[in-house]
């Protein structure tokens, strides 16, 4: 299949002697898949990459850049042309580029630019680099008058500078087009004066006579006729057929003109008999045009969109630049405004932006503004489009009963209500919705229902909300008597969505299968991801894995073809927490963070909330309990800030997820429970509280079913938890050493999963208090803590610990003792025990595991090493002693 290539010609009808050109370029092309074409004017550049681009066996999609261009523009277009249909809106060029290079790799399609050297330097350098750097399967081939700068990392690509033809194939193009429009003699003065340039001999054998300006005073020296046609495929943005151009000329006028133009090699025609004219060409028409001339060819050129199969964003483009030629700036305004959602279906929320931008203030309408609010909801610029609708409502107000204000004001309303949820702005969502119009559709009328409810569910009003969606649904009719089925469906949407995040699991099944089974035949619209997206994160909840993996694919599928970054934001926040209810800890966490980054840019506050809630759980599954309770701990008091009350449950769910402390209840275990990381977590506790019970029965078995459960760097603390459960069995049964190594074990575990270094000492404390059975006689007085250097061991509460063999630990200690209560930096520690300069990539892990290590020796003795920023401190109780070496 051939992607069309409206926007460009094909090679001219005639094109000779550049056989090795194209030869070297097809071969160079299928190993190195990017190539600039760069020379003077006129050497016939585009037409060498059409020979190339006709010999390409995938898709070929064409761009000229044409001035006023911007990368975004250019890249769109392309990734428009390549997949025949809308594109998802790019939020960044790095996201556009990455979208084009995966479309252009997966098709191994062909992507020509001609004219690269009208962009900016930089814009060049992004195309040929950064998008051609990225192919692997697809290719890319520019023309250029200018070449592209390159440095020594730039990626490998074919350069070819153009200059005129040998004489021998200057000579085959003379004889060429002495047979199409008759011989002429004069070859050698044109070959001296050409300099071999392909467009300068198709001049000369077209009679010009060699002045300075030949172009020009062939065009001054047209008849009316062709002059006009000429002038409308100069001001032409693309090639056009003789039936449009038609339309510019009475009956057989147009053929007969475009004939004697052909002639005088003024304008070209492609294979499929498309007619436009080389830039050298337009240039000097455009110069040479009266304004007059150049308003009725913008007229003319208006006639013939009406007309063309063109895509919807170029033909808007298209118009909007001849209705700003020929000065007519209302019609332009509302064309932009009446075209503005199709420029948004086809990912051109950020052209219409910049179209609106382009109008004069006066004719800033208010419906201008709110178009242009509505675009910067689309681009995700929510922090910019909320003011903008704050201030246009206000000037709303002060228009109160003037003929089409109340739907302007119902439009406005609607826009604001959403993005003031999005922002978690509860008190002007509540004026806006109270200063509403009533509803004047269904329509409508759901989408107030559906804000009110949210409304009252962010203000800790939950029931309120559950009570307004049941009597809304039961006033449809319900679903038991056919009723309104978009209704019944999102009203059950509402219902699953609010449940899901205030934690009430055991409700969630029935409401989410009203609203699968409801809006399943729901039109494609903005909306139609949101259901399969929440429903995925539900159905994670209740450990149904294989259809939510199916409602993500679902979701992203949809998305595809919507391309709406809003929904791309909160389909990759539920996607995150999928994983996380994966046990996917440490993904859903970088997942969590990046969301969360990009949530916090836009300005959607809640995502950016339900990320952090999210993340702050993770942590706690992950051990990093003061980093998750911290940031729990910030979100609950943005939420009682903000007055979004509804949030705090959930904020409470995930505190559940933190290890308990020894004196919790004993934990349940669920058998049912398919959440990996839940169900390990249940099991590590249970185990810990069985074996601090002496229960070994049922610790033993805990732990059997907890060891294919806790693998990965995920479940380390899980793992460190069965250690320490381990350890309280061999105490037990008076297995000190087995102990005491079990110990070291969850210590060792814990450090290489980045567990927060005082949980498991914390946890480990209470087996202090299980009887040993092998206790030996008490050493030294009651309240004595002797840490001997010279004899290398620690002489506490009737027991001596050995340092002999635990160097590192013991060097350590020996550090902290010396001065006792004093912070030693991170720095001195380490070296203290590797005589080394310190590296957190080497050392910060190694010196969190030896002093847990520290700990365990000093474990019950009143004596501790603390952590205080930069490094650690020794306490001491009243009766430490230090023995120097």
């Amino acid at each position: 299949m051939r992607t069309p290539t409206t926007p460009g010609l094909g090679p001219p009808a005639v094109f000779v002697g550049r056989a090795q050109e194209v030869r070297r370029l097809g071969e160079m092309l299928r190993r190195v898949h990017a190539g600039v074409v760069y020379g003077l004017p006129g050497a016939g550049k585009s037409a060498l990459v059409a020979a190339v681009a006709a010999r390409h066996r995938g898709p070929v999609v064409h761009r000229r850049v044409l001035p006023g261009d911007t990368l975004d523009t250019v890249v769109d277009d392309v990734r428009r042309l390549l997949r025949e249909a809308p594109v998802a809106q790019a939020l960044s060029d790095a996201s556009r580029l990455e979208d084009l290079a995966r479309e252009l790799d997966a098709h191994r399609a062909l992507c020509v630019l001609d004219d690269l050297h009208v962009l900016g330097p930089l814009e060049r350098v992004v195309l040929v680099e950064d998008l051609g750097g990225r192919l692997r399967k697809g290719a890319l081939l520019a023309t250029s008058r200018e070449s592209v700068p390159r440095h020594a990392s730039s990626p490998d690509r074919v350069e070819l500078r153009l200059d005129g033809l040998p004489e021998e194939a200057a000579r085959l193009l003379w004889r060429q087009l002495g047979s199409l429009y008759g011989n002429r003699d004069g070859f050698e003065e044109a070959w001296s004066r050409s300099r071999g340039l392909p467009f300068l001999l198709r001049r000369a054998h077209a009679g010009d006579t060699g002045g300075e300006e030949p172009v020009r005073a062939a065009l001054a020296a047209l008849p009316a006729d062709e002059r006009r046609l000429a002038a409308v495929l100069a001001l032409s943005e693309m090639p056009l057929d003789a039936g449009a151009l038609a339309a510019v000329l009475p009956g057989s006028a147009a053929e007969e003109s475009l004939r004697r133009l052909g002639a005088r090699l003024l304008v070209e025609t492609d294979a499929r008999g498309r007619h436009g004219v080389h830039d050298l060409v337009r240039e000097a028409l455009v110069s040479l045009l009266t304004p007059d001339e150049a308003n009725a060819a913008h007229a003319s050129l208006l006639e013939v969109l009406e007309r063309e199969p063109l895509p919807a964003v170029v033909r808007v483009r298209a118009v909007c630049r001849h209705l700003q030629a020929l000065g007519r700036h209302d019609a332009r305004a509302a064309f932009i405004v009446a075209q503005g959602e199709a420029l948004v279906r086809h990912g051109a929320a950020d052209e219409l932006l910049s179209l609106l931008d382009s109008l004069p203030e006066a004719l800033r309408t208010p419906e201008v503004r709110l178009a242009h609010a509505r675009a910067r909801v689309r681009l995700l610029d929510l922090r910019r489009a909320y003011p903008e609708l704050l201030a246009l409502r206000a000037s709303l107000e002060a228009l109160d009963g003037t003929p089409g204000s109340e739907a302007l004001r119902e439009g406005v309303g609607t826009v604001l209500v959403r993005v003031a949820l999005f922002s978690l702005e509860p008190e002007a969502c509540e004026r806006t919705l109270e200063a509403m119009p009533v509803p004047g559709s269904a329509e409508v009328f759901l989408q107030q229902l559906l804000a009110l409810t949210a409304l009252r569910f962010f203000q800790g009003r939950l029931d309120e909300a559950l009570a307004m969606l049941d009597g809304a649904a039961a006033a449809s009719g319900g679903a038991e008597s056919g009723g309104d089925r978009r209704v019944l469906g999102w009203c059950a949407y509402a219902r699953a969505l609010m449940l899901w995040i205030e934690g009430r699991d055991s409700e969630l099944a029935e409401p989410l299968a009203q609203c699968v089974s409801l809006l399943e035949d729901a039109p494609l619209d903005s909306r139609g991801p949101l259901v399969a997206a929440m429903s995925a994160g539900i159905l994670s909840r209740l450990g149904r894995f294989t259809e939510a993996e199916a409602a993500l694919a679902s979701a992203r599928e949809r998305l595809g073809q919507l391309g709406a970054p809003r929904l791309a934001l909160e389909l990759d926040c539920i996607a995150a927490w999928v994983r996380g209810e994966l046990g996917q800890r440490r993904a859903a966490l970088a997942a969590l963070w990046e969301t969360e980054v990009r949530a916090e840019r836009a300005g959607y506050l809640f995502v950016r909330l339900l990320c952090r809630v999210g993340a702050g759980r993770m942590l706690l599954e992950l051990g990093r309990r003061a980093e998750g309770q911290a940031l729990l701990d910030a979100v609950e008091a943005e939420v009682r800030t903000r007055g979004v009350l509804g949030l705090l449950r959930a904020v409470q769910v995930a505190r559940t997820l933190d290890v308990p402390g020894p004196q919790a209840p004993p934990v349940t275990v669920e058998p049912r429970e398919v959440r990996p990381g839940i169900a390990a977590r249940q099991r590590a506790l249970a185990a810990w509280g069985a074996a601090r019970q002496g229960d070994s029965v049922r610790a033993t078995g805990l732990l059997a079913a907890l060891e294919p459960m806790a693998t990965g760097a995920d479940f380390a603390l899980e793992r460190a938890l069965g250690h320490l459960a381990r350890a309280a069995l061999h105490r037990h049964a008076g297995r000190a050493k087995e102990a005491e190594a079990a110990l070291e074990q969850a210590a060792r575990t814990a450090a290489e999963g980045e567990v927060d270094p005082e949980l498991i000492p914390e946890l480990s404390r209470v087996l202090t208090a299980t009887p040993a059975a092998d206790a030996g006689p008490p050493v030294g007085a009651a309240d004595a803590v002797v840490l001997d250097a010279k004899r290398h061991e620690l002489r506490a509460l009737g027991r001596v610990v050995s340092l002999e063999r635990r160097a590192l630990p013991r060097r350590l200690l020996y550090a902290l003792a010396r001065q006792p209560g004093r912070t030693l930096s991170k720095e001195d520690c380490v070296r203290a025990m590797w005589n080394a300069d310190y590296d957190p990539r080497l050392h910060d892990n190694s010196l969190r595991v030896h002093v847990s290590h520290v700990r365990e020796m000093l474990e019950g003795t009143g004596t501790r090493v603390v952590f205080e920023d930069p490094g650690y401190r020794l306490e001491v109780a009243g009766g430490f002693t230090f023995v120097a070496e």
